[in-house]
């Protein structure tokens, strides 16, 4: 988990404006499906809840840089991203799985 957490951090989700939704998505999605594949055999709801709390709020970072009417409201964010879930759950490999954002602010920092 650790080794997983430190090639999340290496990709500066948040700092990724350039891209959209769908280039992120593509950028992310083979390495964690790879990820889903092999380390999802042996508690696959342990590593689901590892990916929504690590991938989810650099999401939610990268929307609030990527769009001004979101630039100082990180629940409106949330709900936003969890907006996006559910109209395409199947955009982010994780969230095919279950790991989907929540739009609420429970354990917010």
């Amino acid at each position: 988990m650790k080794s997983m957490a430190r090639v999340i951090r290496q990709w500066k989700l948040g700092r990724r404006t350039s891209l959209g939704f769908r280039g992120l998505a593509a950028m992310v999605n083979p390495i964690v499906a790879g990820w889903i594949g092999y380390y999802g055999r042996f508690y696959k709801s342990r590593l689901m809840h590892f990916l929504s709390q690590r991938i989810n709020p650099f999401l939610v970072k990268w929307a609030m840089r990527k769009y001004k009417r979101l630039r100082r409201a990180k629940g409106k964010a949330r709900r936003k991203l969890a907006e996006i879930a559910s109209a395409f759950p199947a955009m982010f490999a994780h969230w095919k799985h279950g790991a989907m954002p929540t739009g609420s602010t429970v354990g917010a920092r």
